[in-house]
């Protein structure tokens, strides 16, 4: 029983890691007060994620994300879908959401930040296969190349995130799985 005024229950890991990478972000996006923007983007990756003992299998990972910021530095909100089995195999999903913080220039934008994965994936392990099902806590980072095309809208996207499956994947497979995929990006809203 917790004392009067107090929760009983502490901030966790994840709770406390959120919190640092807001503060961190409005720290480094010195410009955001002066130049505050918001930039709206989505993407279409084709790549490869890896879990389990076989080699990675083909993805195809739609996202859209949320910048929020200054003149360089801005806090991210992104949400990526995979989907395996586009190729053949057993059909797979995974959907990471991932906030941190980036820096941002003319036609580059480079964010990294903390993730959550939700997944229904067919792993196998040294002994067993199935399709297993579970959140897994991660880390993702992305870099945008932005052209001349569209006036600096369109360009290429680079997208990796990992993901620490265990608990209920432990008798089938546990361990980092790994997505990397890229693709065309398109954003709207304001950029520098």
């Amino acid at each position: 029983m917790g004392r009067i005024g107090h929760s009983p229950h502490r901030a966790g890991s994840p709770e406390r890691a959120g919190f640092l990478i807001f503060f961190l972000t409005l720290l480094v996006s010195e410009g955001a007060r002066a130049e505050p923007s918001v930039e709206l983007a989505g993407s279409v990756g084709f790549g490869v994620l890896a879990a389990g003992i076989p080699a990675g299998r083909f993805v195809i990972s739609p996202s859209a994300s949320l910048g929020l910021g200054g003149k360089r530095g801005f806090f991210v909100a992104r949400d990526t879908v995979s989907f395996l089995g586009a190729s053949g195999g057993r059909f797979g999903i995974n959907n990471e959401t991932t906030v941190g913080g980036g820096l941002s220039w003319e036609h580059v934008n480079v964010s990294a930040g903390l993730s959550l994965a939700a997944y229904s994936l067919p792993i196998c392990g040294p002994r067993l296969c199935g399709q297993v099902r579970g959140f897994a806590p991660g880390a993702g980072a992305r870099l945008d190349l932005f052209g001349p095309y569209l006036s600096g809208r369109l360009g290429v996207s680079v997208d990796c995130a990992a993901a620490w499956i265990m608990g209920s994947a432990s008798p089938v497979w546990r361990g980092v799985s790994v997505r990397c995929s890229a693709g065309p990006i398109f954003r709207f809203g304001s950029h520098h």
